[in-house]
Order: structure tokens, then C-alpha cells, then sequence
């Protein structure tokens, strides 16, 4: 969280959260950087879903909560789309070389076209998918150790 206060400010934790994010009256943290998870031409409904859906299962009990049960969505939003990079850009080189694959081998089986839409990649195509998939774990190693400081810090301080 950025601030332009100096760090050595005697804020009460609470204090600072609330200055940069608000909780609404129907509980949607609102502020900035709180609505920039999807693209123009994703559907933010979506998303919203995935963030309720993350929020009743933690049901956080105050801002700092609010704040990481936000945070866990936000690292599932971009996981699933970096998990959807991969399908994307497979399925287009499957299509590309599909005749292809069909003349090399009768009957091919679909991991065979996948392997083949695969290994024809340029090099460029096939660093840029293994980049998002190493990008989709890396969200999803996040999402685990932010569920963790959450579940520890409802245990520790349950409001």
C-alpha cells in the first residue's frame, strides 16, 4: 500500500487502512487500486462474483481482513487469466497446424494435436506461455500464504 505519510507517522494501524480504502454499506472495499483487478474486456461482474464468493468463506471481520480477503481474489482473478493464456495460446497453434497433424498422422489423438500445436511454437510463443504459467503458480503461491495470514490473523484477532 503506497503512502505518502513519512514512515515514522504514529497512526494507529486502523487509521491508516481506512485512509486509503473504505468499507461501503454493502461491504465492498472501495478506494485505490480496488476496482483495477479486470480489463476493459473482462466482465467486472465476474469478478465481483469471485470476490463475494471469497469474502463469505473468510467472512473478514475488519478492514486489515477485508484487505487481504480482497488481495486473495485478486490473486485467483489473475491466476485463472494467466491459466486462460495457456488455453488460448494452444488452442490457436492447434488450429494452425491441425490439417497439418492430420496428414502426419491418421487419427491423431487430442494430446497429440496438443503436443503438436505446442511444439511448433516459435520460440517466442512458447517462452511467452511458459512465462504465464509460471506467472498462474506464482499468483497461486501468493493466494496460499494470504489465506494463511488471514486465517491466522482471525485467529489472533478476531475483530
Amino acid at each position: 500500500m503506497l503512502t505518502t505519510e513519512p514512515v515514522d507517522c504514529a497512526f494507529p494501524e486502523i487509521d491508516l487502512l481506512t485512509r486509503h480504502a473504505r468499507v461501503e454499506e454493502d461491504n465492498i472495499i472501495t478506494g485505490p487500486k480496488a476496482s483495477e483487478v479486470t480489463t476493459f474486456c473482462e466482465r467486472n461482474a465476474y469478478y465481483l462474483k469471485v470476490r463475494a464468493a471469497v469474502h463469505e468463506q473468510f467472512q473478514p471481520a475488519n478492514v486489515y481482513q477485508h484487505l487481504l480477503a480482497d488481495r486473495i481474489a485478486e490473486c485467483i482473478w489473475r491466476a485463472e487469466r494467466y491459466a486462460s493464456f495457456e488455453t488460448i495460446a494452444l488452442n490457436l497453434q492447434i488450429q494452425r497446424e491441425w490439417d497439418h497433424t492430420n496428414q502426419l498422422v491418421a487419427k491423431p489423438t487430442p494430446g497429440l494435436h496438443g503436443w503438436q500445436g505446442f511444439h511448433t511454437m516459435d520460440p517466442a510463443q512458447r517462452k511467452s506461455l511458459m512465462e504465464a504459467l509460471k506467472l498462474e503458480e506464482r499468483y497461486w503461491r501468493r493466494h496460499r500464504a494470504l489465506a494463511a495470514e488471514l486465517r491466522l490473523t482471525q485467529r489472533t484477532c478476531p475483530n
